[in-house]
């Protein structure tokens, strides 16, 4: 029974005992007063004439006595009995407060009553749990930073350590001969390079996981879209031992993107197989594979792969799988495609291609809806 109910009937309650106090109070003065409950008419007359004309003030203020004592004595049971049922569903919260200020967020209230409190312990438990839930993403988050910074201050380490070498060796006299200088200056230019690259993926890093840096969803055809930044890019990354095929590209393919950030996940994918290539000439296919409601982009490339546990992981910040994948790249290209893909209410994930070499990464947008 809810709370409301409770104060109605004991109201009512109420109102019924104190008349029949009343009424009892009445019958008992008059019995000390005459000696009997019951009267006749003629007995009623008298007593009412006698009132009347002398009321016995003895009499009056026994019958509000009795009555006072009798109302006093029902209300102080009735309220202490609501109290009880009240403060009764307090206690649990009042525990439940507790263990969540001990940090004990695991504590819920396991309450069976229907009524007012009930939506107030299933609020409790509602809080507590997304509590434990922020706690242990805090957790997770704090340990993402903490290898984070690990990450940047090796990633920035190498390179500053290259350059401060290579520029103690030509100030200590070491590339003595012009062509030893130009190669020690082509290095260094080498090597600033890469940290201006790190920076600058860092940089977007960073804007994507404030939710800072603007995407715009638009119409696209994908099979256009994927085709200009190819073309764009294709002939400098053969130089560089990558050839890039495209594959399977269906037409009036619209999906809902931004083309400047798709172009932003090709590049650190094909970045990544050139990286990592073990053959000096490298190869990744480019396909779109229409499905339900969107298509699905894959690159797959002939390098060296990873193993399939590790594959959820590749999309971590600073992660690398593969040893060799340690010596080279920022450790953010993928983790940067993973935010821009969700970004564009889209998803990313790795996988073994059937060939049993190289890595196959998907990128599944969303299609274009009028």
């Amino acid at each position: 029974m809810t709370i409301k109910k409770r104060l109605f009937f004991s109201n009512l309650r109420m109102v019924i005992i104190s008349f029949a106090a009343f009424a009892i109070a009445g019958r008992i003065a008059m019995f000390l007063l005459y000696g009997t409950f019951a009267f006749d008419h003629e007995t009623r007359e008298s007593i009412r004439d006698s009132f009347r004309s002398d009321p016995s003030l003895p009499t009056i203020i026994l019958v509000i006595t009795l009555f006072i004592i009798v109302v006093s004595v029902i209300n102080n049971f009735i309220t202490h009995r609501m109290t009880k049922r009240i403060l009764k569903p307090l206690e649990p919260l009042t525990e439940g407060v507790r263990q969540i200020s001990n940090n004990n967020l695991a504590h819920r209230i396991d309450y069976t009553g229907n009524d007012e409190f009930k939506p107030i312990c299933d609020a409790f438990n509602d809080m507590a749990a997304k509590l434990e839930a922020a706690t242990v993403q805090q957790h997770k988050d704090e340990a993402n930073r903490r290898e984070l910074i690990a990450g940047i201050s090796h990633d920035l380490r190498t390179p500053l350590t290259s350059i401060k070498g290579y520029l103690e060796g030509i100030e200590t006299g070491v590339a003595s001969t012009p062509e030893m200088k130009e190669k020690y200056f082509s290095i260094i230019k080498n090597k600033t390079a890469d940290l201006e690259h790190i920076i600058e993926q860092l940089f977007l890093f960073s804007k994507l996981d404030m939710d800072e840096f603007p995407v715009t969803l638009r119409k696209i055809d994908i099979t256009e879209a994927v085709s200009d930044i190819i073309e764009d890019c294709r002939s400098d990354y053969i130089s560089r031992g990558l050839a890039i095929q495209l594959t399977g590209m269906p037409v009036n393919t619209y999906v809902s993107a931004d083309v400047l950030m798709l172009r932003s996940i090709i590049i650190n994918i094909l970045e990544n197989s050139v990286k990592y290539k073990t053959k000096e000439q490298g190869y990744i296919e480019i396909s779109l594979i229409p499905e339900q409601d969107s298509v699905v982009l894959r690159l797959t490339d002939d390098g060296p792969g990873v193993q399939e546990e590790m594959l959820p992981k590749l999309f971590d910040a600073f992660y690398r799988g593969d040893p060799s994948r340690n010596k080279q790249g920022s450790g953010l290209g993928l983790a940067i495609c993973a935010k821009i893909a969700a970004r564009m209410e889209g998803s990313i994930n790795a996988e073994l291609p059937a060939s049993g070499s190289g890595i196959s990464i998907n990128i599944r947008l969303r299609l274009w809806q009028d």
